[in-house]
């Protein structure tokens, strides 16, 4: 399945689970069409990382199975649909080391698999959870605005740390939250404490955009199977560029960001002269501020067996190689 899961055999077992529960919601007979598009998706599995800490706040409490494994699907397959429309809207031709949705089969498609799978998703859901008090709605809800808020600031050669915060707090960040507050919730925990683990979760969710972020400045194409340059074609800066320009004394990346036209070429400079800069350096070091935030959080609330391996598993995410 993946590699982060791989050496936790605690609940290997239980994300195996939850890939066929996507995949059979997902299974498809009555379009050809969507099938196939379906079926492309499901080669490319992701990490699972939003269910398998959704599955470990849940057993920090009163675990019950039939309940958690199917929230756990939902919110994958909601972050799956999120990634088949950001496709769309950077016209990526990857994704995951495969052709995406709408590089492969257009975007006609890719529009209409996206919103087949958020109906999966909250047909999953429906009637079997308080949605209201799970805060997958609100989730829902940030990660929209944080769509928006992203491409609000396209081009944007002011693009400020603050900026970029917020845009990922709902990118990414609050899927990480709601993931572990609606394990803890639904797993008894209260409210007060299901709050603490769904901010760990939070800022769990910053530190790995930051390090995601990163990667796309350290990793070749085939190691992260995303092209790296996608995000400055389209006008989108992340943090490594944000710091670097503020460390860029003369000028370096701006000038080549205020051409008319940025070629292939100067996107390979602009990427050396991020490292240049300490852009990276200077990411990771928020990132790892992140993620000892998001510890010392979990921390205070559950020690025990799973709350070891959640810390586990939080502190390989900023060190991870993939």
């Amino acid at each position: 399945m993946t590699k982060i899961w791989n050496k936790i055999p605690e609940i290997k077992e239980e994300i195996d689970e939850v890939q066929l529960i996507i995949n059979k919601n997902l299974n498809t007979k009555n379009t050809k069409s969507i099938e196939n598009v379906i079926n492309h998706l499901l080669k490319a599995n992701g990490k699972r990382v939003r269910a398998g800490l959704l599955i470990l706040a849940a057993k920090m409490g009163d675990y019950n199975k039939e309940r958690i494994l199917p929230l756990a699907a939902s919110v994958e397959m909601i972050h799956l649909a999120t990634l088949v429309h950001d496709d769309i809207i950077d016209d990526a031709d990857k994704r995951r080391g495969i052709d995406s949705i709408q590089h492969k089969f257009g975007k006609d498609s890719a529009v209409y698999t996206g919103d087949f799978i958020f109906t999966k998703a909250y047909k999953l859901l429906a009637g079997k959870y308080d949605l209201e008090e799970n805060r997958i709605i609100d989730g829902m809800e940030k990660v929209c605005l944080g769509e928006v808020f992203q491409n609000e600031n396209k081009f944007n050669k002011n693009m400020t740390v603050r900026r970029y915060l917020r845009i990922i707090s709902g990118k990414t960040a609050a899927m990480f939250g709601l993931s572990m507050y609606a394990g803890a919730y639904e797993a008894k925990m209260g409210k007060f404490k299901s709050r603490i683990i769904g901010y760990s979760g939070y800022y769990a969710g910053m530190a790995f955009q930051i390090i995601d972020d990163c990667m796309d400045y350290t990793h070749s194409l085939e190691k992260m199977g995303k092209n790296t340059k996608v995000d400055l074609l389209n006008g989108i800066y992340t943090l490594p560029i944000i710091y670097a320009v503020k460390n860029d004394r003369n000028n370096d990346i701006k000038n080549i960001l205020n051409k008319e036209k940025i070629t292939d070429l100067d996107i390979d400079k602009i990427i050396e002269y991020v490292k240049k800069y300490k852009g990276v350096e200077d990411s990771m070091k928020l990132a790892k501020k992140y993620t000892e935030k998001s510890i010392n959080l979990l921390e205070r609330v559950n020690t025990d067996k799973y709350g070891k391996i959640t810390k586990e598993v939080l502190q390989n995410l900023i060190n991870r190689k993939y």
